[in-house]
């Protein structure tokens, strides 16, 4: 008779037991069929012999004998199950808890322009700041060329930006895609407009982005090409000031309508400006290191979470 006594130190490797092996051995003691430990395992049935033959064979022990057409299991299947049972108990809590991996004094370091935390980010931080109140957020404003120089430096751990320069020291994760769009009082007699083209604004008042922006250099382009002069009122920084001078009435202003559109103001209104002029809003991350724990979070919970405006497509997570 095989020698029943298990021996943590001298028991070769190769007989230990597969956690598959033990979990078969449970569903047969508990059920005492091989069909229905088969069924309940999604297996077939030459599958559960098979592997409680080979456990035996790994053991040296009878795990089983056959009575009145069922398998009953012996005190050494028994002694096996007891000590394996314990691993199980683990699983099945595991399977119980929403597990979410949490990092001791967790501490997300951010950094945007102005107009995305005013009008988008701040909002997000705020809920995600509920769910991880462990979390440390800091959050810094700044200019798009601020946002690359930070983030390849170090300095922040996670960006946001709608424009920028190409910089060896980042990369960028796309999460809101959109178009220009016309931004005007609903007052105006151009909002009868359904879109606009740069033929519309020959003399016409214009709240413009300052050139350091990708987009005005495209509408300046544009502009050129139709033999058009806008009559540039105002230049400005932000998106968001922009915005604000077309409520005051100085004029309208073409910009990206992320994320001012979610302002929801009943007195502006936002038209298509055609050609397209794209806009890719995206997480920049450090080029050449993986995003820490925190920060792979919160890109997911944005992604996640971020409304719809009616004007841009948000990407969301598959």
């Amino acid at each position: 008779m095989p020698n029943t006594q298990l021996h943590d130190d001298d028991q070769p490797e190769s007989r230990r037991p597969s956690l598959r092996e033990l979990e078969i051995l449970r569903a047969l003691i508990s059920l005492g069929k091989t069909t229905a430990a088969a069924a309940k395992l999604s297996i077939s049935q030459p599958a559960v012999s098979r592997a409680i033959a080979q456990l035996e064979h790994r053991t040296g022990l009878t795990l089983f004998r056959r009575e009145s057409g069922r398998l009953l299991a012996t005190a050494e299947a028994l002694a096996l199950h007891q000590e394996a049972e314990p691993i199980f108990q683990t699983l099945d809590r595991l399977e119980r808890v929403r597990w979410r991996p949490v990092d001791r004094q967790a501490h997300l370091r951010l950094v945007c322009p102005p107009t995305i935390a005013h009008h988008f980010l701040n909002r997000l931080l705020a809920r995600f700041s509920v769910e991880e109140p462990e979390t440390r957020i800091q959050l810094e404003i700044g200019s798009g060329v601020d946002v690359i120089t930070k983030v390849a430096d170090g300095d922040m751990d996670l960006g946001l930006i709608d424009s920028g320069p190409n910089h060896a020291g980042v990369r960028f994760i796309p999460f809101r895609l959109a178009e220009a769009h016309v931004i005007l009082p609903k007052a105006s007699p151009l909002c009868s407009k359904e879109s606009f083209s740069a033929t519309d604004f020959h003399n016409q008042p214009l709240i413009a982005l300052s050139r350091r922006f990708p987009s005005r250099i495209m509408l300046d382009r544009l502009f050129m090409g139709a033999n058009v002069t806008p009559h540039i009122l105002i230049e400005v920084s932000t998106a968001a000031a922009a915005y604000d001078f077309v409520r005051a009435g100085a004029g309208v202003t073409i910009a990206n309508p992320f994320p001012c559109a979610f302002r929801g103001d009943d007195d502006v209104a936002f038209r298509p400006f055609k050609p397209a002029v794209p806009y890719e809003t995206s997480f920049v991350l450090p080029a050449m290191t993986p995003p820490t724990p925190v920060a792979r979070r919160f890109i997911d919970f944005v992604r996640a979470n971020q409304q719809e405006d009616g004007f841009t497509q948000a990407l969301r997570l598959s």
